[in-house]
């Protein structure tokens, strides 16, 4: 019974070692991947959302980006500077199996802004997102969320899942959209988004100062009439397969794992044995 035991522990130990190799394998080549295209994608905001979308699914959906942004607004303000995409990208693997996702981009971040220095984190982004109404299957209608931090702290980015605001069981729209940076004296707000007609049916005073009209998020702007129409979208097959390219590694990974294991299973439990049928042989002869 112990040696049942013994073998089982084994065996689930063995699993549990795989399995760890394999998730620094994947983190390695995501690594790897996003390293070697920096120079191609660093000034190209579609080709820096396809390739950090790949890493994040692992190479599984291929990524069509609109080839305009919904939304595209750039600021030089005295204490910072910035320039900010929405886009909608559709992630494909077959007509079963894709969703739509707003992407809202941010490069060339520059923040002079003594107060912001916050714990070294100054150019950190935070991102509130209000919906009219709770979202389908949430039961919170504000959300406060980090953006990304991509190759540096002049480019960030997040991603939200359409299926939240075009439904068509339900359509709940999102009222705003506010960017803002932490500082020693308050949350100061970098741009601010909003939906108008919300703010009118809620009689909502709508401020004087806001960067877009949150009207734009409908289905006719964000998502294609038919997913064939995919190939209209903006497509880099090349990224994908600088992302497959690096496949082997899962492979060279588990390879040395069991080039090590291996030896390791037959001292523990196949030498003694092996030893003692020999001894055996030798004694019958």
């Amino acid at each position: 019974m112990g040696k049942v035991v013994g073998i089982s522990s084994y065996i689930i130990l063995i699993a549990f070692i795989t399995f760890i190799v394999a998730g620094y394998a994947r983190a390695n080549q995501t690594v790897t991947f996003l390293e070697e295209q920096k120079q191609q994608i660093y000034q190209e905001p579609k080709d820096l959302i396809i390739a950090t979308l790949i890493a994040n699914t692992q190479g599984q959906y291929d990524i069509y980006v609109q080839d305009e942004p919904v939304i595209f607004i750039e600021k030089d303000e005295p204490l910072y500077q910035y320039q900010l995409y929405i886009m909608s990208v559709l992630l494909y693997k077959n007509a079963q199996d894709y969703k739509y996702e707003v992407i809202i981009l941010m490069t060339e971040y520059e923040n002079t802004d003594i107060n912001a220095f916050v714990n070294d984190e100054a150019l950190s982004l935070d991102i509130s997102i209000t919906f009219e109404s709770n979202p389908n299957g949430l039961n919170q209608s504000v959300f406060n969320e980090s953006f990304v931090q991509l190759y540096d702290d002049s480019m960030h980015m997040y991603a939200l899942d359409q299926s939240y605001f075009l439904n068509t069981e339900s359509e709940v729209r999102i009222q705003s959209i506010e960017i803002n940076y932490p500082s020693l004296v308050s949350s100061v707000s970098l741009s601010r988004l909003i939906h108008r007609d919300v703010y009118t049916e809620k009689n909502i005073t709508i401020p004087n100062v806001y960067d877009d009209d949150l009207i734009k998020f409908n289905e006719t702007n964000l998502q294609l009439d038919q997913l064939e129409d995919r190939t209209s979208w903006y497509h880099n097959s090349q990224l994908m397969d600088g992302f497959l390219s690096l496949n082997y590694m899962g492979y060279l990974y588990i390879g040395i794992e069991f080039l090590i294991v291996i030896p390791i299973t037959y001292i523990i439990f196949f030498r003694n044995n092996i030893k003692r049928l020999k001894h055996q042989k030798k004694e019958q002869t």
